[in-house]
């Protein structure tokens, strides 16, 4: 046999370790591939809804964070400006499609009021953006409000909370949550309405998940979620 012949020979089929011989690998077959796309498959399946579920969460729960953190502003620009501020949440509309939040601070006028009554967001206010799928539910929408308020408030409080879907947080110079009242030449807010509380309520509409921002009479800020049967704090 010629050399070369005897060469080609040694080289498609000599044992591993013979000179001048490859080792064969084989790759995978069809089927194993098809298998590990399968299992790779059904993984994302089970992950990605949950992935999902936390993203919506964390939007929830920051959308409620910024509110709270803007009605500390507006409680805390409300003694140092001795004025009354009041928080707005303005609903996704027109070309807007994400709701903001705002504290209605400008224009301030002589007689003590301030703002323009939460029509719009003016150069100066201090806003949050939320994101597109938080919305602002009235009392009536929200789950289990007796549980809420029964953490809230004590036992026998004659303080029925305000939903601020109807009428806006307000805090006034003595940084507590007062009841705007309408007087000749103005507005005032103070103790003269009576103790108020406050109470906020937003939806994550894609995943239906609750959270709840709340004012107690003494004017401290709470954040809660809903578990599903009733209300706990954050």
């Amino acid at each position: 046999m010629p050399v070369s012949s005897q060469r080609n020979r040694n080289f498609d089929h000599g044992e591993p370790g013979e000179p001048g011989s490859v080792r064969r690998w084989n790759g995978f077959s069809l089927v194993e591939l098809v298998f590990v796309v399968l299992v790779i498959l059904i993984l994302a399946g089970v992950a990605i809804p949950k992935i999902v579920t936390s993203i919506q969460s964390a939007h929830l729960r920051g959308a409620a964070t910024d509110y709270g953190g803007l009605l500390q502003l507006a409680r805390i620009y409300a003694i140092r400006d001795n004025r009354y501020y009041s928080t707005y949440i303005l609903a996704a509309s027109g070309t807007d499609q994400t709701p903001e939040a705002y504290v209605d601070m400008f224009p301030k006028s002589n007689t003590g009021a301030s703002g323009n009554g939460g029509a719009s967001i003016v150069s100066g206010d201090p806003e949050i953006v939320m994101s597109t799928e938080i919305v602002q539910q009235s009392r009536g929408s929200a789950p289990n409000t007796s549980n809420l308020q029964s953490q809230l408030l004590p036992a026998g409080s004659p303080v029925t909370p305000t939903d601020t879907s109807v009428t806006a947080a307000t805090f006034g110079p003595l940084g507590t949550p007062c009841t705007p009242l309408a007087l000749t030449g103005g507005s005032v807010c103070n103790s003269s309405g009576g103790a108020t509380a406050y109470w906020t309520f937003l939806e994550n509409t894609r995943a239906n998940t609750w959270q709840a921002v709340t004012i107690t009479p003494a004017g401290r800020i709470e954040n809660w979620y809903y578990t599903g049967s009733a209300w706990s704090k954050l």
